[in-house]
């Protein structure tokens, strides 16, 4: 699985991706998290559909209070990251 979440709020300049990272390291998950000119925070995850979506959630309770919007899709083709990083 593939997928991408996309975080609005006040999630740039709070240590977000940082947070991230750490939610996401017991993961058997691979992908990255960068912040978008928009002000947005993007998610990408790949994996097995269980370790996404528990990851994911991980993110989300963790940095709750921070995002107020998300938009999550799902994306086709094959996985293209070996491990998961912070993009600056």
């Amino acid at each position: 699985m593939r997928r991408k979440t996309n975080f609005k709020g006040r999630v740039q300049g709070v240590g977000f991706r940082w947070n991230t990272e750490k939610a996401v390291k017991n993961f058997c998950v691979t992908g990255y998290v960068k912040n978008l000119p928009n002000g947005s925070v993007e998610l990408l995850l790949e994996g097995n559909s269980g370790e996404v979506l528990k990851a994911e959630k991980s993110v989300e309770e963790r940095m709750r209070g921070y995002w107020r919007e998300r938009e999550s899709e799902e994306l086709q083709g094959d996985h293209h990251w070996k491990e998961f990083k912070i993009h600056y």
